[in-house]
């Protein structure tokens, strides 16, 4: 008799072909390996379900999922965790790769916390060409956390690993609020008093490119991730938030970071407009102003992991209030 896997890992993928060959073969190179491979193709048009197709009939532990039609990202995560068995599940994006003690690791601490739901790791950013630009690691403290879920996600987001009864029982990643589906989940999980926390390892390669979703949909991202903390901070689930079509409300400050933030790529004539934007008609310097809008700016400088910037962002907001 087969036992059931203890891990599902699942891989929602569209047009990858270029990536994806190092994508599969970093899990399969796992030192860990009690795990499923759940790959599901979103309608792809290049050469990419071909290659899952021929690593498929290597290895009995990839699954194959294909698509009908494209539904994106989100619903393909979720008709993968459907179709899982595995107690636990880790999220492997297509482009990425996972180093091979990063399952093992993972599940060792799941294993002796019996509490924790959700677990990230520290990654290693790369180029289109493999190469490292930076590394990235978010604190395992619940404090750190607690305070960085203001802002922007507590975790390197497809490094993660989480307990498939809890993401079962909220149906997986909610599509209402993609591309920020994933930040909405951690504030979920923060909101049901559930424990978030990370390995201080680096245990994936994150691939930057031009056709990452965050590049893509930047704007999008951020009105739906201004959406999430809406719904965090209100009395109401996600669903009763829907459900009672409660007005979306956007700030000032927040309808001008959609218009002018475009990620790391935002420059610092970008970043200035913002500022005098937001503060072109303030006559003072009160502490709510100062209470509203540094959190905000300190989040989004360090996710570009230049925190000269933070200090820089200090300086000219004293100086337009002045």
């Amino acid at each position: 008799m087969i036992s059931e896997p203890l891990v599902s890992v699942i891989t929602p993928v569209y047009n990858r072909e270029k990536y994806l060959e190092e994508c599969i073969t970093s899990i399969l190179n796992q030192t860990y390996q009690n795990f499923e491979f759940i790959i599901v193709d979103d309608k792809s048009t290049d050469n990419t379900l071909d290659i899952i197709k021929s690593y498929a009939l290597q290895d009995p532990r990839i699954k194959l999922l294909e698509n009908s039609k494209n539904v994106g990202a989100t619903l393909s995560f979720n008709s993968g965790l459907d179709f899982c068995k595995g107690k636990y599940v880790a999220r492997m994006d297509s482009d990425d790769i996972s180093l091979p003690k990063r399952l093992i690791k993972q599940v060792e601490i799941f294993e002796s916390w019996q509490d924790l739901e959700a677990l990230g790791t520290g990654a290693i950013l790369i180029n289109q060409n493999g190469s490292e630009i930076t590394r990235k690691q978010f604190p395992s403290d619940y404090k750190k956390i607690k305070n960085i879920l203001n802002t922007g996600v507590p975790v390197f987001d497809p490094s993660v690993m989480m307990r498939t009864n809890f993401l079962k029982e909220n149906k997986g990643f909610d599509n209402r609020l993609a591309p920020a589906d994933d930040y909405h989940l951690w504030l979920t999980l923060f909101k049901q008093k559930k424990i978030i926390s990370n390995i201080n390892n680096y245990l994936i390669k994150y691939r930057l490119h031009d056709s990452n979703l965050s590049k893509l949909e930047s704007k999008n991202q951020l009105q739906k991730t201004f959406l999430a903390l809406q719904i965090y901070k209100s009395e109401y689930s996600t669903n009763e938030f829907f459900s009672k079509k409660i007005p979306i409300v956007s700030t000032e400050l927040e309808q001008l970071i959609i218009q002018y933030w475009n990620g790391s790529e935002t420059n610092l004539e970008g970043s200035k407009k913002i500022l005098k934007e937001y503060f072109k008609n303030k006559t003072n310097s009160s502490n709510a102003y100062n209470a509203k809008i540094l959190p905000i700016l300190k989040g989004l400088i360090k996710k570009k992991d230049l925190i000269f910037f933070w200090y820089l962002f200090k300086f000219l907001l004293m100086k337009v209030l002045r």
